[in-house]
């Protein structure tokens, strides 16, 4: 009787196939994993942009003119651009300030916007 241990070189050969399945698999989550982490960082920082331009609006009655305003903002050697509208509400004492910020350079995607309600300092 021939009793030898082991496996054969074909069930070898298909253990490696479903390890190098399931490893690729693997692969492909880390890196979606690491490219919505790249994202959700942009998104955070955008945030803060949108916020640091709220906080100087609201805080500077100098800057709340009815219109369009835009500009540049570094975060962590990141530049957006930041769009700032105006616009009077349906109340005669409030403003309405919507803020949208994206990346410098790209046009369509817009990663933070912010509106929010504040009482005019020029109200009548």
């Amino acid at each position: 009787m021939n009793d030898q241990r082991g496996f054969t070189l074909m069930e070898a050969l298909v253990a490696v196939a479903v390890f190098a399945t399931a490893a690729m698999g693997l692969i492909s989550l880390n890196t979606n994993s690491i490219r919505i982490s790249a994202q959700l960082g942009d998104r955070t920082l955008a945030r803060l942009v949108a916020e640091n331009i709220a906080v100087s609006t609201v805080t500077d009655a100098q800057l709340q003119v009815v219109g369009r305003t835009a500009g540049e903002a570094s975060q962590r050697r990141q530049t957006f651009e930041w769009e700032r509208t105006i616009t009077p509400a349906q109340r005669a004492d409030l403003i309405q300030i919507s803020i949208r910020v994206k990346l410098k350079g790209e046009e369509e995607s817009i990663l933070s916007e912010l509106t929010l309600l504040h009482r005019s300092e020029r109200a009548p």
